[in-house]
């Protein structure tokens, strides 16, 4: 068996055939097409769920050599959401209408650690190599460049049939900020060249050559958009069960956003007050607080952080014990206990660590 027969050639040198992309619940409509070396074999799928109204079909599709071990593949989409305090019952990592719910990540870790064991999680030996960061990646798909995320390739290697495969998986992370502090995150390009370790650089010029030959047809893409809008209607007009739920869940978040901002309104306030009372300037203000005031935070359950949104230097009271604690200056406060929980990934504004007092 001749593993090297596709990097013996050129790719320049390379005869190429052309791959179609069919849906086949559609009439055979064409999804894309794509070029690949002419001896090497193809074959994809595309699947409709019609209950996954926010992404109803998924589309993979796969090249490969038959006498060797290179493969370039297009995986569907990845996409997640996360509502701060859900209380809907849709436990982390299920999926609810096409979108998983998991808290964002930063895009290396997700990539890593969530997205390609979803893929590779059968392998011997699979161990993450190396991270680097790509650009102008969308382009090469024509795709609209993320709105907010970035384009990264993850490196891993595994043990398959007894030999040593080294896969480089590409990926466009994108995260949009939706309405009543939901988020929509994730890849929605995903895609990875393959070998034997030690082969994938000869054959990086042919996976780019198949990568940038791929052709969506607008014809499907108008389909897959108005199937969306329509499953979306349908569901919100006329499943009550459905608009009930995002109704209460839209009203469960106000509540308790006006619930903290209440608290922590109140504790502020009383420790302002309680400062003015004992005449501290704002140079005592920003050394350690009393013996008296530790005890006070403990028995309070409540944690003291440096204000720089306070003209006085008094400190910001934290009801609870988070780990981390990042403030964007302009009076909000957000509360972590993830040490990989950035909000500048999926919160508006700069983001910086508060200092704990």
């Amino acid at each position: 068996m001749n593993t090297n027969s596709s990097s013996q050639n050129q790719p320049q040198q390379e005869r190429m055939a052309q791959y179609r992309i069919i849906d086949q619940q559609h009439a055979g409509t064409i999804v894309s097409t794509f070029a690949h070396p002419s001896e090497w074999q193809a074959s994809s799928q595309v699947i409709w769920n019609m209950q996954h109204t926010n992404v109803p079909a998924q589309v993979f599709a796969k090249t490969f050599n038959p006498n060797g071990m290179e493969a370039f593949e297009l995986f569907p989409m990845q996409i997640f959401y996360w509502i701060e305090n859900d209380r809907t019952g849709v436990q982390i990592g299920q999926n609810s209408h096409g979108l998983v719910r998991m808290a964002p990540r930063p895009a290396p870790d997700a990539l890593a650690n969530l997205v390609i064991p979803v893929f590779r999680s059968d392998k011997q030996n699979f161990r993450v190599t190396g991270v680097q960061p790509m650009q102008n990646l969308s382009q090469i798909f024509n795709d609209p460049p993320p709105q907010q995320g970035e384009s990264l390739m993850v490196r891993v290697e595994y043990q398959e049939r007894g030999r040593a495969i080294e896969e480089e998986f590409y990926g466009v992370y994108d995260w949009v900020s939706a309405t009543h502090g939901a988020l929509n995150w994730g890849f929605p390009r995903l895609f990875s060249f393959r070998s034997e370790r030690g082969q994938l650089n000869s054959m990086r010029q042919t996976f780019w050559q198949i990568a940038g030959s791929l052709q969506p047809n607008p014809v499907w893409r108008q389909l897959y958009d108005q199937t969306m809008q329509q499953l979306m209607s349908g569901v919100i007009d006329r499943d009550g069960v459905i608009r009930g739920i995002l109704d209460t869940q839209i009203k469960l978040n106000d509540e308790a956003r006006l619930e903290r901002e209440l608290v922590w309104n109140r504790q502020n306030a009383e420790l302002a007050e309680r400062l003015a009372r004992g005449g501290r300037n704002h140079e005592r203000a920003q050394d350690h607080h009393t013996r008296q005031e530790e005890v006070g935070d403990l028995l309070g359950d409540q944690t003291r952080f440096d204000n720089p949104n306070s003209s006085v230097g008094n400190p910001h009271v934290m009801h609870g014990h988070a780990q981390y604690v990042w403030t964007d200056n302009r009076g909000n406060y957000h509360y972590t206990n993830d040490p990989m929980d950035n909000p500048n990934h999926y919160k508006a504004g700069h983001w910086v660590p508060a200092t704990r007092v």
